[in-house]
């Protein structure tokens, strides 16, 4: 490899910066929502700690960033799971102290082996956040021992503590549920909306004669995606919404045919007009399906069946899918519901996998090592670095990296605006109102963050954290400025500390992981490639969770790829292709697959010719293809296969979809250039 100039990657790398800063900050349906209940309940915990003088602000601060989730649902999940570690982690350290106040060898001892246990807890039960509340409260406050020795004010300290703790939630759950309520079958409803809107749009933009921008390839991702998480989410909250899954599964799905042929519409040159009146019938059906997207249509609206056009020539394809899918819907009310999903249960080799043990061992060596750190130093203001290390306890070191990255960035930011207000700010306040009109710009910018993706939303969360540990942690005006570089300089070493052990002591790697998720994604999209040979609606309901499942790998494969991205050492060996670039050309096979599938499906009823019998074999011989590639990678063999890839490329007939070539093109790309990993440990 050529080495690259500095000078010319240094604009590469602040591009993709800039790029990734507009993308993760961007507002998007329910983020303003989202940030009125953050401030609102903010507000209302400032108030209440002030004027009441509950102490521990900055605690019950951050218990709000915690517990506000995407719905109520998750939202009610987080409070259960908050209040149970909370008041674990108290009881806990109440015995705790009552036997060891006097022993610190024997506290410190029991210390490790509470937080060991709910370390283990973390890593092996669905409910591992009450584990991680009862390690990092307890290893965190047991240090209050060694600044008094009164068994009554450490008592009524650890009272106040499971206060600041519990009630912040409470009141979050409240403002959640009662006031602004994100409700799961109210999002699934938007968002099927804000898909229509986008078909919708493209469907003018054919009306107008104009070319209409592309839609992004990873729009029908997120779509996806998006609507069946929600839809998962409506059946936890509401036990009788499983008799009508079937119904809202057949809306998702036409809707989604619906957008997926959009994004095809958006690629196509403008036609003569010819089909006007057809795309003036379909616009005005979305815009009725739009109104409720989850009723089914009623008896008068089910008779209006649209005249479906030949399909034979490429330029009305997309419009005959369309057309299918509204017809579909027509024909059919429901579809079969989905399996439902079994609980997750605890880990069944807790005793016997050595990994979760080692896990716990190492994150208690990292916090420990910080503890005795600022103890043998009496610098207790750098007592952030144990915090931290709890922090950073994640299965990889990838993930700890991550995790480690997104607390440095906003305890850096929230420093530098408590560092600015407390010099230039602070000196004209004037009671509680100044205060507050101080705090809630900032803890405006901290809950847009966090409303975000997983990718930076903790960023936000401890920019409002390292905010009001600064500036509201006391019921004064604070101008402690050496506070604030403490802390800082604290999470620093914390962070260089959990690195320094995760690596080096039984570290965990997602490298091997990546390369088999890589093979089953080509595995699933080979699948999907058999799937509804046979035609009927059933095959299109096979292609519909064939769908979901790619895409659902795809995503994992990207959120993985972003992890193991900061492994030490990491990259390909040489002559591998991009990774973002070989899942890029995944994507691009897998829509292709769908769009062939589908296209063939509705033709195959209504039309015969030879260009649309090739389809199977096209199909298979792309699925063997696929399968083999898979096998290769999971195999982490790097010799080419013994038939060349493209034997299997067949002469495509003319009547055939231009998916087709597109097919043709991806696989050959995946098959002669294809990912090379180096020997890892798992």
């Amino acid at each position: 490899m050529q080495a690259g100039n500095p000078s010319s990657e240094s604009p590469s790398v602040l591009m993709d910066i800039y790029r990734f800063c507009v993308q993760e900050f961007a507002p998007f349906p329910g983020r303003g929502r989202a940030l009125l209940r953050y401030l609102l309940s903010c507000t209302i915990v400032i108030l209440c700690s002030m004027t009441l003088q509950l102490p521990f602000l900055a605690v019950s601060l951050i218990l709000v960033f915690f517990t506000i989730q995407e719905n109520t649902v998750l939202t009610r999940v987080s409070a259960l799971v908050l209040i149970s570690g909370s008041t674990l982690a108290v009881l806990a350290l109440l015995l705790l102290l009552k036997w060891t106040i006097e022993l610190p060898l024997l506290r410190l001892l029991g210390t490790a082996l509470i937080a060991l246990s709910g370390l283990v807890f973390m890593r092996t039960s669905k409910f591992g956040g009450a584990g991680f509340l009862l390690a990092l409260f307890t290893t965190n406050l047991q240090g209050m021992a060694d600044v008094t020795s009164d068994p009554e004010l450490l008592t009524r300290t650890l009272l106040w503590v499971w206060v600041a703790q519990v009630y912040p939630v409470l009141v979050t759950v409240t403002v959640n549920f009662l006031l602004l309520p994100a409700q799961p079958l109210q999002l699934l409803e938007r968002e099927l909306q804000r898909q229509l809107d986008v078909v919708m749009g493209q469907i003018k933009q054919r009306l107008q004669h104009q070319a209409a921008l592309p839609l992004p390839l990873g729009a029908l991702e997120h779509a996806m995606l998006s609507a069946h998480r929600h839809l998962s989410f409506v059946m936890m909250a509401d036990r009788t919404a499983v008799n009508r899954q079937g119904a809202y599964l057949m809306q998702m799905h036409v809707i989604d045919r619906l957008h997926t042929a959009a994004l095809h519409l958006s690629r196509l040159p403008v036609d003569s007009g010819e089909h006007d009146a057809l795309w003036q019938q379909l616009l005005s059906r979305c815009d009725s399906l739009r109104k409720d997207p989850l009723a089914l249509p009623d008896r008068s609206t089910a008779a209006l069946l649209l005249a479906e056009p030949n399909a034979a020539q490429s330029a009305t394809a997309v419009l005959s899918e369309m057309v299918h899918a509204i017809n579909s819907l027509a024909r059919s009310g429901s579809l079969e519901s989905l399996p439902a999903a079994q609980p997750l249960a605890a880990a069944s080799d807790v005793w016997s996998n050595p990994v979760y043990w080692q896990f716990a061992l190492k994150t208690l060596l990292a916090a420990f090592f910080c503890y005795f750190l600022y103890s043998a130093v009496q610098w207790p203001g750098i007592q952030t670095a144990m915090v931290t290390c709890l922090v950073m306890a994640l299965p990889s070191t990838g993930a700890s990296t991550h995790k480690g990255l997104q607390r440095l960035i906003g305890c850096a930011a929230g420093s530098v605006l408590a560092l600015l207000s407390t010099v230039f700010l602070v000196p004209h306040l004037e009671g509680v109102a100044g205060l507050l009109l101080l705090s809630l710009p900032v803890l405006t910018v901290a809950a847009w963050i966090a409303a975000g993706s997983a990718r930076s939303s903790y960023i936000g969360t401890q920019l409002a954290f390292a905010y009001a540990l600064a500036l509201l942690g006391q019921f004064a005006p604070s101008v402690n400025l050496p506070e604030i570089r403490d802390r800082l300089l604290g999470i620093a070493i914390g962070v260089a500390v959990s690195l320094t052990i995760y690596t080096l002591l039984w570290p965990e790697s997602e490298q091997g992981r990546l390369q088999q998720m890589l093979a089953r994604l080509l595995q699933s999209i080979g699948s999907m490639a058999r799937v509804g040979i046979n035609g009927g609606d059933a095959g299109l309901r096979e292609l519909e969770l064939a769908r979901l499942h790619s895409y659902t790998l795809l995503a994992q494969n990207r959120d993985l790829q972003a992890r193991v991205a900061l492994e030490a050492g990491w990259q390909l060996t040489h002559g591998s292709p991009d990774l973002q670039t070989w899942l890029a050309q995944a994507q691009e096979t897998l829509l292709a697959v769908n769009d062939i599938q589908t296209q063939w499906h509705h033709a195959n009823m209504d039309a015969e010719s030879e260009a649309w019998r090739a389809v199977p074999p096209l199909l298979l011989a792309a699925a063997t293809t696929l399968e083999a590639l898979a096998l290769r990678l999971a195999n982490a063999s790097a010799t080419e296969m013994a038939t060349d890839a493209r034997l299997w490329l067949q002469p495509l007939e003319l009547g055939l979809p231009a998916s087709a070539q597109v097919l043709n093109r991806c696989i050959e790309q995946l098959a002669l250039h294809p990912l090379h990993f180096p020997s890892v440990r798992t």
